[in-house]
């Protein structure tokens, strides 16, 4: 009984040492890529409608990396868009394997003309070139008038009898004068960008990105003057933001208008100029124009630079975000959403993961067992003494059924 509960252990032992090295054996490659990233240079969303560059996708199983898009797409992809007419789009992604991790970078933006492409370096893709002019929209100020009601709502009732044989001719007067100025403002907004770019690195554990952007600002231009209205930095903190109004539009309209209207109000009145108080007109005048002109004051564009959005072992990360704020609607600008420089990396893994690995506990040896004692001599004596109660022929038997026994013990031993 003993040999064989020694023989089941030790069988017991070796399937459970079998299944220890099964389960410990880590898989040859994962299922989910061991690495991958992916860049869009220019996503644009104007008046509702939608373009994009495409996007740059590379993954890696453990063996090979394998890409889907263009690194380099042309500016055609964009479709019949205005935003954009000219410049070089960049987005490239690459990843690897180091000692069974998976590592990926990413980089996109967008750049002048003449700009070089540079493989992904942890932090450019984009040399630029000459520096590229984006118009974010035109302003339509064609609506602005000069109306009875708001013209006399500031004077008192002397006044407004003062001016009643001359309104109507000064009313008209006026409007002209606004309508000329406003035909030659032109107002834009306008984006001019050197290079702008963003660039992402995940490995396992660690994951990091940042933007930057070479000669950017917003700039508004109203009747041949330019007026700066955000200098962008070169290397932005992370989720920087910036929020501009068009307070320097109503500046300049007024600024211009006043002269104006003071000519027009000089030859209207003619000798009503002696009793009338010409400031006070001049004044009624531009106070109208300015309340309609009161929405630009307010914020019409909203700019996030270097845009992270981090999760585990993952990084997403948009050089510049600009959008223009519905207030700007009213003035004719088309809603513009435009995103320049978009790079995603992670989140990666193992070619094998790591899963702890049990020891090799040895099997348990058998014990060794005691062999049956055979006497070697036995006393001589008479078969009926009553000292041993056996005789030479029951020490013989007894011999032999020793000898039997230890034999199929042994066979059974080795059988088990």
């Amino acid at each position: 009984m003993t040999t064989r509960r020694t023989a089941a252990r030790i069988a017991a032992a070796a399937t459970a040492s079998s299944l220890v090295l099964l389960t410990g054996t880590p898989a040859v490659a994962a299922d989910a890529p061991v690495a991958q990233a992916s860049a869009t240079a220019l996503r644009l969303t104007i008046a509702g409608t939608p373009a994009d560059s495409g996007t740059f996708t590379v993954t890696h199983d453990g063996e090979r990396q394998r890409s889907e898009g263009s690194d380099s797409p042309a500016l055609s992809v964009l479709g019949g868009q205005d935003f954009v007419q000219a410049g070089t789009l960049a987005q490239k992604a690459r990843t690897r394997v180091e000692d069974g991790r998976g590592a990926s970078a990413a980089c996109s933006g967008l750049a002048g003309d003449g700009a070089v492409l540079l493989e992904v370096d942890e932090g450019s893709c984009l040399r630029p070139g000459d520096n590229l002019e984006l118009t974010a929209g035109n302003l339509d100020l064609s609506n602005l008038q000069i109306l009875r009601s708001d013209f006399l709502a500031g004077f008192d009732q002397q006044l407004q009898d003062a001016l009643a044989p001359v309104l109507d001719p000064l009313l008209a007067g006026l409007q002209a004068v606004l309508e000329q100025v406003l035909d030659a403002a032109d107002a834009a907004l306008v984006l001019d960008l050197g290079a702008v770019q963003s660039f992402c690195v995940a490995r396992p554990g660690e994951v990091s990105g940042g933007s930057t952007l070479a000669g950017a600002g917003a700039s508004l231009r109203l009747a041949g003057q330019e007026v700066t209205l955000l200098d962008l930095p070169a290397d932005p903190a992370p989720n920087t933001k910036l929020v501009t109004d068009l307070g320097e539009v109503v500046d300049l309209v007024l600024q211009t208008l006043r002269t104006q209207f003071t000519e027009a109000i000089e030859g209207v009145l003619g000798p009503l100029g002696q009793v009338i108080d010409q400031a006070e007109v001049l004044t009624a005048a531009l106070g109208t124009v300015g309340e309609q002109l009161a929405p630009l004051e307010e914020n019409v564009l909203d700019v996030t630079l270097n845009k992270q959005q981090r999760g585990k072992n993952r990084i997403d990360v948009t050089a510049l975000d600009v959008r223009v704020l519905p207030v700007a609607a009213s003035f004719g600008v088309e809603l513009l959403d435009v995103e320049i420089g978009h790079s995603s990396c992670g989140p990666n893994g193992r070619v094998q993961p790591d899963e702890p690995q049990e020891p090799n506990t040895p099997a348990p040896q058998p014990q060794p067992q005691p062999e049956p004692q055979v006497p070697i001599s036995v006393p001589a004596g008479s078969a009926g003494s009553s000292g041993s109660g056996l005789g030479t022929g029951g020490l013989l038997v007894l011999l032999l059924t020793a000898l039997g026994a230890g034999a199929v013990a042994t066979r059974r031993t080795l059988r088990s």
